[in-house]
């Protein structure tokens, strides 16, 4: 349905949202702090937190969480914008156990630095449902199983078309974004794709959703040559 895409590109669009916890130190009150994430290969949400954070804390305590996602704008008027608010429970992952970590590092390479420091874990929130407001009158629950989306392409697949983009098609990149320096593919999915400029995230839609590697050659080019 619309809204379940339009909840989702606001969630592929957008790096941070606010994560809600349940409070150890206030028991049983809500306690929201800024947290960057990047979506795993079925479109959950994954957050990189260190174990002596509050929220950490609480999370080791209580996995029940919430992670709400803004939408950007001009506006001063924040309640017209779109947001979305991902229910459910933060789950610390394994050693190993995906590529999420990997994937989670070229969306925010600076965090590199921290593994083996300060005690950075990975956890994916577990959705089990999610709320989207994408202005008036559009206001909807949306289940889990409708909000996500398995990326077609395995890691092996994605790192094959994000060298070859960042090796052999620099200046496409460049067009993409509009810029003139840096500008780095990080990931892909069927909907779109992700740069950084200047560390910085943008994302791309394609017309329509792709579903294999021809596929997504034939929209990478088509997208080239559009008119900067």
């Amino acid at each position: 349905m619309k809204e379940h895409n339009e909840a989702r590109r606001l969630f592929l669009q957008q790096s941070f949202g606010v994560l809600s916890t349940i409070s150890l130190d206030v028991p049983g009150y809500p306690f929201g702090s800024v947290t960057p994430y990047c979506a795993d290969r079925q479109c959950r949400p994954v957050i990189y937190i260190s174990r002596i954070a509050q929220h950490t804390r609480n999370i080791l305590a209580d996995p029940r969480v919430s992670l709400t996602v803004l939408e950007k704008g001009d506006s001063d008027d924040v309640q017209a914008r779109g947001r979305l608010t991902c229910i459910g429970n933060a789950r610390l992952l394994g050693p190993d156990e995906d590529d999420a970590p990997e994937r989670y590092f070229r969306y925010f390479p600076g965090s590199r630095q921290y593994a083996g420091t300060h005690d950075f874990e990975f956890f994916r929130l577990e959705l089990v449902r999610l709320r989207f407001i994408g202005g008036f009158g559009q206001i909807y629950w949306i289940e889990r199983d409708e909000f996500l989306s398995e990326n077609p392409f395995s890691p092996s697949q994605e790192a094959r078309i994000l060298q070859h983009m960042n090796e052999d098609h620099v200046a496409a990149l460049r067009h993409y974004a509009h810029a003139d320096s840096s500008v780095v593919m990080v990931g892909i999915d069927s909907e779109g794709f992700d740069v950084l400029n200047s560390n910085k995230k943008k994302r791309f839609f394609f017309p329509t959703p792709i579903s294999n590697m021809d596929e997504a050659r034939q929209a990478l080019i088509a997208m080239s040559e559009r008119p900067a």
